[in-house]
């Protein structure tokens, strides 16, 4: 199965056109977006779908729980769209709308749930293959090949799966764990993330949305937390942000509810589209470019 980050993918497609997209008119600039995903989205099933199968689309919902429990997470993002001179609004909305257009006329699972990010998705579903859907190998069964298609290095941690790997829209290329995945996980729990605005483990909540600075962390540390986890903490506000951390980026803290909307929602999805639906699509929507490939959608 191959499990695709739909935004990530999206935005990664389209950021070396961004001096076109300052330019155009808001229709050129929609086609442009249009294009510009579907054609990222064919090539990467031209690229690994017969080795590792069906492409499902994992999307971003509104509302992420991570905010219910961390206020600034992610908040240092919509300030820097603020200055930016792209027309961000007509790009999410553009990316949006495809994914309904996608779900109603082509040949992908699309999964989306409200308060739930695409990492939620990939996460859980990687964790349900391990013991669902599993193919034949001889005389045992085994877990299908999982090749998720995301840059986030929060997905390093899904390694610790045998049949899991990784593939980087931004870099090109497959992604492994420095090490492995497991020191991956603990390292990004005790240093954080700042384009995610989560702090490590010596900062406060408020240090990126307050433009403060970080107390710095001792990446000399980390072979202790591999070792004995939250019980390396010296202090009790590091073991506080510790947990803190934990919660925001290991999958396995997901939420129950969270998770089961996942699970219902991939079992309930339908393949709605159709070569014909494709094949309307494409013309209604002027994408002669990728009349030839229809049959590899």
């Amino acid at each position: 199965m191959i499990l695709v980050d739909y935004t990530q993918v999206a935005i990664s497609g389209i950021m070396p056109f961004q001096d076109d997209l300052k330019r155009g008119s808001d229709e050129k600039i929609v086609d442009l977006i249009r294009h510009v995903i579907l054609s990222s989205l064919l090539s990467n099933k031209k690229k690994f779908g017969a080795k590792y199968g069906q492409m499902v689309i994992c999307a971003d919902g509104r509302d992420y729980w991570r905010k219910d429990y961390f206020p600034q997470y992610k908040a240092s993002r919509s300030k820097a769209r603020e200055k930016s001179d792209l027309n961000w609004k007509l790009i999410f909305d553009t990316i949006s709308t495809l994914r309904q257009d996608l779900e109603e006329n082509f040949l992908f699972k699309v999964i989306y749930v409200d308060r739930a990010e695409a990492d939620d998705i990939i996460g859980v579903m990687t964790k349900y293959l391990q013991d669902n859907e599993l193919v034949q190998n001889g005389l045992e069964e085994d877990p299908q090949p999982v090749l998720i298609i995301s840059s986030d290095q929060d997905n390093l941690q899904l390694q610790k799966y045998r049949n899991v790997t990784q593939w980087s829209p931004m870099q090109k290329k497959q992604v492994k764990p420095a090490v492995n995945a497991k020191r991956s996980l603990i390292e990004k729990i005790c240093t954080g993330d700042t384009g995610d605005g989560i702090p490590n483990i010596m900062s406060p909540d408020t240090v990126f949305v307050d433009g403060g600075r970080q107390k710095p962390f001792k990446k000399a540390r980390i072979d202790e937390f591999v070792e004995i986890g939250i019980e390396a903490c010296k202090t009790d506000e590091e073991r506080r942000n510790f947990q803190r951390n934990q919660l925001l980026v290991s999958y396995d803290r997901i939420p129950k509810d969270i998770v089961e909307k996942i699970l219902y929602t991939y079992k309930e999805a339908t393949v709605k589209g159709s070569r014909q639906k494709i094949m309307q699509y494409l013309i209604k929507n002027k994408c002669k470019n990728l009349f030839d490939d229809i049959e590899s959608f």
